[in-house]
């Protein structure tokens, strides 16, 4: 009878940490999410780190290390700084290639030129 209680007891306290699964390894909070998230760190960052920083508080909170949302948070990180980057170049790129050329803009008297 006690031991029946003592299992009981360990059972309860194992399914709060986790879940476990068809596959029937335990699955944490926020486990699915983190992997989403690092799937998705590589196509759109901002959704990924939203979903990734979520992930790991959840896990975080239940005690269990979430590697799949520490890794989505880096690679989307690390990914929005690169692209913050490339578009700093672009547009340095861009304006030097235009004050090369020495663009004015327009005059009223380009427009003049072209309606007669």
């Amino acid at each position: 009878m006690a031991s029946s209680e003592n299992l009981e007891n360990q059972t309860s306290a194992t399914s709060e940490k986790s879940v476990a699964s068809l596959s029937g390894r335990m699955e944490y909070p926020g486990q699915t999410m983190g992997i989403v998230a690092l799937v998705l760190s590589f196509f759109s960052q901002i959704p990924a780190l939203i979903l990734a920083v979520i992930a790991w508080v959840w896990s975080n909170r239940a005690g269990v290390n979430n590697l799949p949302a520490k890794v989505a948070v880096a690679v989307s990180a690390g990914l929005m700084i690169i692209g913050l980057l490339a578009l700093i170049g672009w547009v340095v790129l861009v304006s030097s290639t235009l004050t090369e050329f020495d663009f004015q803009g327009f005059d009223e008297s380009d427009f003049s030129r072209l309606s007669s």
